[in-house]
């Protein structure tokens, strides 16, 4: 019997090496799929120029970005040591025919820019808000609001310039962007 267990010892042993093996070996299975993009036109949430919109205090353009991206750029001028409160900068609607749940996401200021005369700026999405942003903001959201179909919310804002900034050039750029996701 112990010649038996003997001989059996090692075969069990390359038996359970050879089961390691396998289960150690990596599978690789290829699932071909096919992806068509197609053009759905234009998107349900869209920004417009609010009524408080004047070439000479605010304007709001829109462009296309390096990357194929729609920018909508807005300009807005403060009155240097004064706050200067805009109640209708842009308005965000609703063209779509489901409702959305909108909030404004700031993601940084642009490198080129810096805050030396921009005190803050406070953006509100219809009552909602403000969203302070300064030069201790890192990261910051508003929202969100739900935007029913064919209706819009107001985009008020406020801006401090410090006395001594230089005017008719560009003080800071800032991102803050607009984001939309079906209300349940």
């Amino acid at each position: 019997m112990a010649e038996k267990t003997r001989k059996l010892a090692p075969t069990t042993l390359l038996i359970l090496l050879a089961v390691a093996s396998f289960a150690a070996a990596a599978v690789t299975i290829t699932n071909i799929t096919e992806w068509h993009v197609q053009s759905a036109g234009t998107p349900p949430i869209v920004k417009v120029a609010g009524a408080d919109v004047d070439d000479n205090l605010i304007s709001v353009d829109t462009q296309t970005g390096d990357d194929g991206t729609n920018r909508t750029i807005i300009t807005i001028k403060g009155y240097t040591g004064d706050p200067t409160y805009y109640s209708e900068v842009i308005k965000i609607c609703n063209k779509g025919s489901e409702s959305y749940d909108v909030k404004l996401v700031y993601n940084g200021y642009h490198p080129s820019g810096g805050w030396t005369y921009v005190k803050y700026l406070k953006l509100w999405l219809g009552d909602a808000g403000p969203l302070t942003i300064d030069s201790t903001t890192e990261e910051g959201t508003i929202g969100p609001v739900t935007v029913r179909p064919n209706s819009c919310v107001s985009v008020p804002a406020e801006v401090l310039v410090t006395p001594g900034a230089p005017t008719g050039s560009d003080l800071i750029s800032i991102r803050v962007d607009v984001v939309s996701t079906t209300s349940p």
